[in-house]
């Protein structure tokens, strides 16, 4: 299969075939499907969305345009999809943009997540962790506790935004740990920070530490997903150590536009359900920190609801996301 280059916004056309292939299995899709994706192009859910948009394309007998928009902790590429109006148009986001955001932003974002998004399918799970730096001096969850509550102030923490970021948030508050939350826009300065030690700790993907954790500038502690993950077997959960409220729930997945048809959105679950059964698909991803974790149309929006509730609960009780101290 060859891959083109789509030109405008980075897109990528993958799978361009004959489009008569697409009539023999039914009306949809009569052409190119694009996918809008609110993340810039090498993150892990451009990745997964390409890994499986390949794949369906096989499938549909039509290309399938990856289109990067990335932005406004997602809202761009979301605001991107519903504009577009179009049912050859699916979105592949994160949560954050969906359960997070419109609880949590002051100001009425320019779509409805319930009214203008129908779930079709989860894709993917990304591992989450919390890591410490080395030069903190400490290897656990408990030992960094004891740390900062015997040098009040003087410890600094972060996390990548969303659910990490409330979660670890609402749990520093509630420890009452004396800690100080250090923001930043982009990876690269906090991993920076993480491994000189001017950060102690960090909560975020797996794949963005490799980098510090390789140089052992950094460890991993505590895996935030509610299983240990087959990258770190040896690593326990944070519910394993008793603090099951930093357990992340998260996802990556496709949705369709508010008009997309119930018999349309259960076609094309069952397709990317047995494209993450496909025996090659876990392994690829794994490498990479992400785990497969496909679902049914009302899966999905159990995970969405679930999420969203999470979300809405943290938000509530401290009043919104962590600020500098």
């Amino acid at each position: 299969m060859r891959l083109h280059l789509a030109g405008a916004l980075g897109a990528l056309v993958i799978g361009a075939l004959a489009a008569g292939a697409a009539h023999a299995q039914g009306a949809w899709p009569s052409r190119a499907v694009k996918f809008i994706t609110p993340q810039p192009p090498g993150t892990g859910i451009d990745i997964a969305c390409r890994m499986f948009g390949e794949r369906l394309a096989q499938k549909w007998g039509q290309g399938v345009v990856i289109e990067n928009r990335p932005g406004g902790d997602g809202v761009v590429g979301v605001s991107a999809f519903v504009n577009a109006g179009d049912d050859h148009t699916l979105l592949c986001s994160f949560g954050g943009p969906i359960t997070i955001t419109p609880y949590a932003s002051a100001t009425k974002l320019p779509y409805d997540p319930t009214a203008d998004l129908k779930p079709i399918s989860s894709f993917v799970d990304f591992v989450q962790a919390f890591a410490v730096s080395s030069a903190a001096g400490v290897d656990s969850l408990e030992a960094l506790a004891r740390k900062a509550r015997a040098e009040p102030g003087k410890l600094n923490w972060s996390a990548t935004q969303g659910l990490p970021l409330l979660l670890l948030g609402s749990y520093m508050r509630s420890a009452g740990l004396e800690v100080s939350y250090v923001p930043y826009s982009t990876l690269a300065p906090a991993l920076q920070d993480l491994g000189q030690g001017r950060i102690q700790a960090y909560a975020t993907s797996y794949t963005s530490l490799v980098p510090v954790l390789e140089s052992n500038q950094a460890r991993i502690v505590a895996v935030l997903n509610r299983d240990r993950a087959p990258q770190l077997p040896g690593v326990p959960t944070a519910a394993e150590l008793g603090l099951p409220e930093l357990t992340v729930v998260s996802f990556t997945g496709l949705f369709g536009n508010r008009n997309m048809p119930d018999a349309l959105r259960a076609r094309i679950s069952q397709e990317v359900q047995a494209i993450g059964k496909e025996p090659d698909m876990a392994p690829k991803l794994e490498k990479m920190g992400i785990t497969v974790r496909t679902s049914t149309p009302d899966e999905f929006a159990q995970m969405i609801a679930q999420q969203t509730q999470t979300v809405q609960t943290i938000l509530k009780a401290t009043g919104g996301a962590p600020s500098a101290k």
